[in-house]
């Protein structure tokens, strides 16, 4: 009789053993397919890429480096700029208004009066750039703004962005 009790004791310990390993695998296993179903998830489901549009300025032969600073009155008061303008969104209809003011004024949007205006349709990952004009006639600090706007189809109005870029210069009378 004691062996029968001594055995069972044992195997009792052997089995509850051998549950303990098989709970700990099931567990591991578990934790395995968890992980391994949201890496899936993760790496298969698509990023949600926010709406983006910029509005950049171009000198007269479309590089970013030599903007005019002063202009004369009377001989170089006529600036040719470019603008561009990039679409990173669903087809959306953008305008471009140009704005003079003494550079004292807040921007964002600024409260000049719209001299210019630029309007175009563009579609996802396409970019416009058109050549501005801008002819100053007094003598004074000025900055140029360029205010990038998009047309709300819901509300049927037009939004300011947010966009904007500006060129301060000094005009002098020759």
């Amino acid at each position: 009789m004691e062996r029968k009790v001594k055995g069972t004791s044992e195997g009792a310990k052997l089995i509850s053993d051998m549950n303990e390993e098989k709970t700990i695998i099931l567990t591991i296993l578990v934790a395995i397919v968890i992980l391994g179903a949201l890496l899936v998830m993760v790496f298969f489901t698509p990023t949600q890429k926010e709406p983006f549009a910029a509005i950049y300025l171009l000198d007269s032969e479309k590089q970013a480096k030599n903007f005019p600073k002063t202009v004369v009155l009377g001989e170089n008061n006529t600036l040719v700029l470019w603008v561009g303008v990039e679409n990173k969104n669903e087809t959306q209809v953008f305008t471009v208004r140009v704005k003079v003011d003494d550079g004292k004024a807040p921007v964002n949007p600024s409260p000049a009066e719209t001299t210019q205006s630029f309007e175009k349709t563009l579609v996802n990952k396409e970019v416009w750039e058109f050549q501005v004009t801008i002819n100053i006639d007094h003598v004074g600090s000025h900055r140029l703004i360029f205010e990038l706007w998009s047309f709300n189809e819901t509300e049927n109005t037009l939004e300011y962005t947010g966009n904007w870029v500006s060129l301060s210069l000094e005009a002098i009378q020759a």
